[in-house]
């Protein structure tokens, strides 16, 4: 795993080792300035460069990064786009060293033909504010160029926080960012401006708190588990998380899940589902669906067993019994994939909500009726807004992880669409510790947390934009609760094995011939690679 920092968590990074280690904040800049310089020649080998540089420090390493390609003999030109009154110190001094040293500053409508490099200083992480005028103007220049551009820290006009776009922003063919990543560059729409993205140690010092399995290999540590930044998945993440396996185990040591899926007509979503739980290791599943459904399960997943949801679920009937008996069989339950919405759903959920007393995961329309039917929640829980200070408990009696796609975050949140998308890991990290539930905020850039510790998926591809491909998520968690993992550990590896499914199904299938059926036909490739 990496941390990802946003821009406060890395300034105070900066601050401290400043004030704690007395590193100049001069050596810090001329370390990153030769960072930026060192990946120009690598990467580009230019002869002519312009560096657009800001009033800000990211402005001074702009500065002091030219004045370094000029020490090699390369042409280095600067484009000053800011103004003096708000220079920072450090700004004023690489700008006057450079100037001391034969640089020439042009004008701010000079044109930027001539060059066989762009390199970007003009905003750093710290840009919160819409980018308009002259410095649009600049920055939509740039882009209709054909000269390949390297960003300084971040591209100028993408968020350090969330990625988002601040009215324009760079293309960057690479980004040269220091010490840490940040979390700008991993969520979308920012990831894509950074093209190619290298991270240089520059000596910064860390102050930030961390999460249990970056201390292990950091050396640091903070208490402050609330405030913790987040972190990527990793490959090599998967060998720690998942369950382990004994030479005398059966098929009762290895977890029974039950998966509760499939209205009338929608038994794929249930096959889905158990396909992928089976190929996750699971020893045991019971799919309990609708039973029109019968023959499409057991044909296409005889390993499974098969149970008809019961029409009849009221107190002493023989439905409610028939439930009860699969709910103490289970290890874990699954439930929400092609559901419905419809009164018999409602009641199936209602019955397991209120009867059940594990782990599960909820899904699709799961979380459909839950978003609907608020009564279903815990009374301190039906706040419409999403709140950072309610208290964190268990989800009725389930230990429960949810998997929403945003539209449903929506729904459960009664927040705008926009606002899901914008800044998904606050959405999720706020609406977990309301519920007390491990969320799982799907899309690109998958968002797990539970409500402390959280991290983001960075694997897969788009060739898993396709229909059912949450099914087979929901059966992988589902597996993984089975076999004993805890609900954020079991939702890591959950998303972690289903994103290197889907890579290694892109590999062989290209991402446009990808459906979700692959998943589960790839996810022994992912498992045998696996060594504990």
């Amino acid at each position: 795993m990496k941390v990802l920092l946003n821009s406060s968590e890395m300034k105070s990074c900066d601050v401290s080792t400043m004030m704690q280690y007395g590193i100049p904040s001069e050596v810090l800049m001329e370390r990153a300035a030769l960072a930026v310089r060192d990946a120009a020649v690598k990467h580009f080998h230019p002869e002519n460069v312009l560096v657009l540089c800001g009033s800000g420090n990211n402005g001074g390493d702009g500065f002091a990064a030219a004045r370094l390609l000029m020490d090699l003999g390369i042409r280095a030109d600067v484009l000053f786009l800011g103004t003096h009154a708000r220079m920072t110190k450090q700004c004023q001094l690489e700008e006057d060293i450079f100037q001391r040293c034969g640089g020439q500053v042009l004008p701010d409508d000079a044109s930027l033909s001539g060059y066989d490099l762009i390199i970007d200083a003009l905003f750093g992480i710290g840009l919160s504010r819409e980018i308009l005028g002259r410095y649009a103007d600049l920055i939509n220049a740039v882009n209709r160029s054909d000269t390949p551009v390297l960003s300084v820290d971040m591209p100028s006009g993408v968020s350090a926080d969330n990625g988002q776009i601040l009215g324009t922003a760079i293309h960057a063919d690479l980004t040269v960012t220091f010490q840490f990543e940040k979390l700008g560059q991993k969520l979308f729409p920012g990831a894509e401006r950074c093209g190619k993205l290298i991270t240089c140690d520059v000596g910064i010092r860390n102050s930030v708190p961390f999460h249990a399995g970056f201390q292990a290999v950091s050396g640091c540590s903070n208490p402050d588990r609330e405030n913790a930044p987040a972190y990527t998945l990793e490959e090599n993440d998967l060998s720690a998380l998942l369950p382990r396996r004994h030479a005398d185990d059966h098929k009762g040591d290895c977890g029974k899940l039950l998966i509760i899926s499939g209205n009338t007509g929608m038994a794929g979503a249930a096959i889905l589902a158990a396909r992928s739980a089976l190929r996750s290791g699971v020893g045991m599943v019971c799919v309990l669906s609708h039973p029109d459904n019968r023959l499409a399960v057991q044909t296409a997943v005889p390993e499974a067993l098969f149970a008809p949801w019961p029409a009849d679920l009221s107190p002493d009937s023989d439905g409610r019994k028939l439930l009860a008996r699969w709910l103490l069989w289970c290890d874990a339950a699954a439930v929400g994939p092609g559901l419905g919405t419809d009164a018999s759903s409602l009641s199936i959920l209602t019955a397991f909500l209120r009867n059940y007393r594990g782990s599960a995961v909820l899904d699709a329309d799961a979380l459909n009726l839950l978003a609907e039917h608020q009564k279903l929640l815990s009374p301190e829980r039906l706040s419409d807004s999403v709140s950072d200070t309610a208290p964190g408990t268990d989800f009725c009696d389930v230990s429960a992880v949810i998997t929403p796609h945003p539209g449903e975050m929506s729904r459960l949140t009664h927040s705008p669409m926009n606002e899901i998308l914008t800044d998904p890991v606050h959405v999720a990290r706020s609406y977990s510790r309301k519920t007390g539930m491990t969320v799982v905020l799907k899309g690109a850039r998958t968002v797990v947390t539970d409500g402390a510790d959280t991290m983001l998926n960075t694997l897969g591809n788009e060739g898993m934009a396709t229909a059912g491909s949450g099914d087979s998520l929901t059966g992988i968690i589902g597996s993984l609760l089975a076999q004993g993992l805890e609900p954020f550990d079991a939702a890591q590896a959950g998303v972690l094995l289903h994103a290197m499914a889907g890579d290694k199904a892109a590999e062989a299938l290209g991402t446009r011939s990808m459906k979700a059926g692959d998943l589960a036909d790839f996810l022994p490739e992912v498992l045998k690679g696996i060594r504990f």
